[in-house]
Formats: structure tokens, sequence, C-alpha cells
């Protein structure tokens, strides 16, 4: 199929998509297109890179200048969030009463600024961060959250997911790059790289399934068929997307984030939510185990496909453990990989890294001890607010609940808390526990006396 012929498809598809959506949601607010473009951007690539921007940096002091138009496209959205935040009224006391571990973390990570090598640096990627929880919060602050959250990622899925299948097949100059080493083909469709697409399609992939399940299938009108159809082309090309990622991490996160999804709906899997805390430290045993164990982690990695070293990551972590800094403070937020620490492991590593591949390992360097403590408080926090709503049967608490487990098993292999990415994004949407709203008693005032003659007459005047 020609180059045009194929773009004019997709996006004709797109656009059938997005209407088919817009009818059968009916009217929603319009301030949701806000965090669906912060999430689209974040999602794929950035604007600046969209045209004629490098995909990859050249040299770690490229991560210190950063792209001003970028700076301002993300400014202007946080504005806009702001003001949008302030239009609706919403009640911040209360608001960072119900959610002290996520104040106390990214208040943390303010304070840390102080002591970073690059603190200018490490300011705008916190007002960044920041962008982040405004984006969510407007999706919280809709009159169904739910429904908004449903809404915002099946427009990133629709847009998205089409346009990598695209890139890949018909516009190889944007949708793949070439290993420097053996100059094979690596797939990233709308992102910058095959790790980026992988999220993308596991994070996509998860909303696009809780919605298919909350459809109707066996009554389905016709127009509700063809939805469904629409939606099922989407999951193939998901599918296909995931086998040219090639990520492991993103598969497995996928299966682990829709079947928690499915298994939550049935009576069974809520009974055991009592007992999430239990779950939760037997994992933390099972995964002692894994590695106290001879061979058991090897079987298990080597199953996915994976070598014992996670693709060079276990040498990563070791050389990044070792490193010299405050081990209570950390570094400072976001300041690890700036500088010549990141030129050290550039000379050091061929693939040169920009994060440490492990999001626990990456808040130890940054915020120290006490910043890993503030993460740890920040998922259990989230993890007692997502009981609370699925012991409530809450429909919305199932998509929480698999986002957090994905996040806390995807960070084990790629450092994505407190960052431009859709894994925290959905962390995010999990862990902000919006108060509700006092609603004052309404008087219902006590009916009127009737007498007994008038029901005799209002009777014998009512026709039979």
């Amino acid at each position: 199929m020609p180059q045009q012929v194929a773009a004019l498809a997709f996006v004709g598809f797109i656009l059938w998509l997005l209407a088919r959506d817009v009818k059968r949601r009916g009217p929603v607010s319009p301030t949701l297109w806000l965090p669906t473009v912060w999430i689209m951007i974040i999602g794929s690539r950035p604007i600046s890179q969209w045209f004629g921007g490098s995909l990859s940096m050249e040299s770690p002091d490229e991560y210190l200048k950063g792209s001003p138009v970028d700076m301002a496209i993300f400014l202007a959205q946080i504005v806009l969030g702001g003001w949008v935040l302030a239009a609706r009224k919403v009640n911040w006391s209360r608001l960072v009463a119900a959610n002290w571990a996520l104040a106390i973390f990214l208040l943390y990570g303010m304070l840390s600024i102080a002591w970073s090598d690059y603190p200018f640096v490490g300011f705008k990627r916190w007002i960044k961060d920041l962008g982040n929880l405004v984006m969510v919060l407007i999706i919280l602050t809709e009159a169904d959250p739910a429904r908004a959250a449903q809404i915002v990622f099946a427009r990133c899925a629709y847009v998205l997911i089409p346009l990598s299948v695209l890139f890949i097949k018909y516009y190889p100059d944007f949708g793949r790059y070439y290993s420097k080493w053996t100059w094979e083909p690596i797939y990233c469709g709308v992102t910058t790289e095959k790790n980026a697409l992988g999220c993308l399609v596991l994070v996509c992939g998860m909303f696009l399934a809780w919605d298919l399940f909350n459809s109707r299938i066996r009554r389905a009108t016709s127009a509700e068929r063809g939805d469904l159809a629409g939606k099922g082309v989407l999951l193939l090309m998901s599918f296909w997307l995931m086998s040219k990622a090639n990520s492991s991490t993103a598969l497995v996160c996928w299966a682990m984030g829709v079947g928690l999804i499915w298994v939550m709906r049935f009576r069974f899997a809520l009974r055991q939510v009592r007992y999430l805390g239990t779950y939760a430290l037997v994992g933390a045993i099972g995964l002692f185990m894994l590695y106290a164990i001879p061979g058991l982690l090897e079987a298990i990695v080597g199953a996915l496909g994976e070598d014992m070293t996670f693709t060079g990551r276990t040498d990563l972590w070791r050389d990044l453990l070792s490193q010299s800094i405050n081990p209570l403070m950390g570094t400072g937020y976001q300041s690890f990989w700036l500088g010549e620490r990141a030129e050290v492991m550039w000379e050091k590593y061929y693939f040169h890294p920009n994060q440490a591949h492990n999001g626990y390992i990456e808040t130890y360097l940054n915020g120290g001890f006490l910043g890993v403590a503030a993460l740890f408080g920040l998922l259990i926090a989230c993890g007692a607010s997502v009981k609370r709503e699925l012991v409530r049967r809450v429909d919305f608490a199932r998509v929480r609940f698999a986002s957090l487990i994905v996040a806390v098993f995807y960070n084990w292999t790629e450092a994505m808390f407190s960052r431009m990415s859709l894994i925290w994004v959905i962390l995010l949407l999990a862990a902000v526990n919006m108060p509700r709203r006092k609603v004052a008693p309404v008087a219902v005032a006590a009916p009127k006396p009737v007498s007994r003659g008038s029901l005799t007459d209002s009777r014998q005047s009512s026709p039979i």
C-alpha cells in the first residue's frame, strides 16, 4: 500500500474511533483535552522531536540544556491546568490531608533540590513532575472520575496506537531506528525507543481492556458492535506492537494488569482484598526466595527470553550502588545523571544510560534512604486507599489497583517514579485520594394533612 493511501486510511480510522467515542459516551468536559494532550506528549515524544529533533542525546550536557520549546509548552499546559483547578475551587487543605504520603514525597523532592549540584535543572524537572499531578487532578475532579479516566486514555489509545503501526510499517524514518553495533532495526513507533513503545502499549492496552470489560457484548446493538469491532482492531494492533517492542517487562506487566482488572470483577477475588497486606508480605518473601534459591530466578528469566543480567542491568546496578553519594539524602532531585557522573557511566556502558533502569535504585541515588522511605510510604498509603475502595466494590478501584501493582513491578527494570512517564501518571491516578464533598442534608417538609372528605371526592372524580 502506498504511503499516502496508508496515511489516509489510518487517519480515517482514528477520526472514526474518536467520533464514535464521542457519540457513545455523550458530551464530556472540554477540559479533558488538557490531560489528554499532556499524556499523548509524554507517551510519545517531546514536541521538539516531532520537528527534526534527534531521538537520542549525543552527550550528557544536552540533558542540562533541555529544550526551550518543550519547556514553554509544558509550562503553558501547567498554567492552564492550574486555572482549571482554581475554577473548580479545589479544597487544597482537605486534599493535602487526604494525601499526606504523596505530599511528603513531593515536598521531600522539592527540598532535595537545595543540595543538588544543578538546582535550576532540578527545579525545572520538579515543576514538570508537578504538572503530572495537575493533569491527574483534572481527571479526578470531574463529576465522574472513572468515566473521565476512560475517556482520556481511550483517546490516547485511538491516536497513538494506530500511528505507531503506521510509522513502523510505512514511515520507517519515524517509527524505527537502527542499532549502532548490529544495524538491526529497532521499533519505536511514535515514541523514542523500544521500551517506551512497550510502556505505551502496556498502559493503553490495559485501559482498553478495562473499557471492553465494561461494555455490553451479548445485547449490543449494531452500532455498539461496530464500536467493539474497532476496539478489537486496536487490541490486535497492540499485540503486534508489543511483539515489535520486544519488551519482556511491558509484556509481563500488561498481562498482570489486565488479569487483575478481570479477576477483580468476581466476588471470590474481592473477598481476598481484606488480606492484601498479607499477600504483599508473601510477595516480598517470594521475591527474596527468587534470589535465595540457586537456579530459580535464572529459569524464570530464561523463560521470558532474558539473560540473568537483565540485558546488562545488573552490572549497572552494581556500579550505581557503589557510587560515593550521601546515603541518607542522595544527590538531589533527579540530579544523579547530570554532569561528571553521567559522563563516567556513558564511557563505561555502550548503551549510554540516563536512568538506573530500576525505580527504587534511582530513588536512592537522587533522594537517599529518606527518599526511598518516602516512596514506600506513598506506595503503602496508595495500597490502603485502593483496598478501601475495593471493599466498597467501586469499579474504578479495579484499574487503580492494577495500576499500582503494574507500577511496583515495572519499576524493577525501569526507573519511572517521579518522571515524565505514563507509569508514573497511572500510579498518581491510583494514589491520589480525592476527599468526598460534604453534602448538606436537605430539609424535607412534612406532608400537609388531608381531610377524609377530600380523599373521597378525589376517588369519586377519578376516571376508572
